[in-house]
């Protein structure tokens, strides 16, 4: 599994640095597990990730998000 740190990017930086360590995760075939801070507005990531039918979990809480690469 690949992970990506997002906690150091704000809108609009943190979705393209999301939407780039995505294409590697696809590229290379493995899930990936994105973490960001717990008040850091997901909003944008799971429009994108509901729109291109990715299995996602969500840990608001804990401020983390993976990302399964088998598309629904």
């Amino acid at each position: 599994m690949l992970e990506q740190d997002l906690r150091g990017f704000t809108c609009p930086q943190q979705f393209i640095q999301f939407k780039l360590a995505l294409r590697e995760a696809v590229k290379t075939e493995q899930a990936i597990k994105f973490t960001f801070l717990a008040h850091q507005s997901t909003r944008d990531i799971e429009r994108f990730l509901q729109k291109n039918h990715y299995l996602y979990q969500l840990e608001q809480q804990h401020g983390l998000l993976i990302v399964e690469l088998n598309r629904v």
